[in-house]
């Protein structure tokens, strides 16, 4: 199976049901690194403002004012990335025209804008059961000391998710819901559209294995 199919939404959901992960370090030593503190990613912030983008309220409403901040200047297409896949290059060139950026380019800007806030965050690439399904998707994950975990941030479409409550979701709670048929709001909102309908089928697709970078920082593929 090649791309999303809504006819197999069913399927999706089902294949996450069978599917159990067991959690291994296979290597103790094996530590992420992120560096939030170097003059590119200072200049990232200095250049846009993005402390005051962000605001200064909570470090929820942060993230989600910088992601929105980026929607407004990059939209999100199906297109090959640029040979310079960096926040100073891809946020130049969005201040002379609008541009379109692939999911990956996205999730790796989203990424060094809020790592020059001085975040935690790493970029996730989401993939599928099917291992010759070349449609994947790329999201972003940031760690907020508020909740004392990761949350899920889609900088493709502005799009976080939620628990029938409204508490911001991780990436792995996001597939355990869907795996137990339980509740998922996209950007907290219960009401179901069609657009919603094909988010939630589209990441069920890819929510079975992920890669994601050792080493989060500027400019690092």
């Amino acid at each position: 199976m090649f791309g999303y199919m809504p006819e197999f939404k069913d399927h999706y959901f089902n294949l996450l049901k069978f599917t159990n992960y067991d959690l291994l370090n296979r290597n103790d030593s094996l530590d992420f690194v992120y560096e939030k503190d170097n003059k590119e990613l200072s200049y990232i912030r200095n250049k846009y403002e993005l402390t005051k983008v962000a605001g200064d309220n909570s470090d929820i409403s942060m993230v989600l004012n910088i992601m929105s901040w980026l929607h407004e200047k990059v939209k999100h297409d199906n297109v090959a990335p640029p040979k310079m896949c960096n926040a100073i290059h891809i946020l130049d060139l969005a201040q002379d025209k609008h541009i379109k950026m692939n999911c990956y380019v996205l999730a790796t800007v989203l990424n060094e804008m809020l790592l020059s806030l001085g975040f935690y965050s790493r970029r996730l690439h989401c993939r599928s059961y099917d291992a010759y399904d070349l449609d994947s998707h790329v999201v972003t994950s940031v760690f907020l000391e508020s909740m004392n975990k990761w949350i899920f941030l889609d900088p493709s479409w502005n799009v976080y998710v939620t628990d029938d409550t409204g508490n911001l979701l991780g990436l792995l709670e996001f597939r355990e819901r869907l795996k137990n048929n339980q509740p998922v709001w996209v950007n907290g909102n219960p009401v179901e559209t069609d657009w919603t309908k094909f988010y939630i089928g589209y990441m069920a697709k890819n929510l079975f294995w992920f890669v994601t970078p050792q080493i989060s920082t500027f400019n690092f593929e």
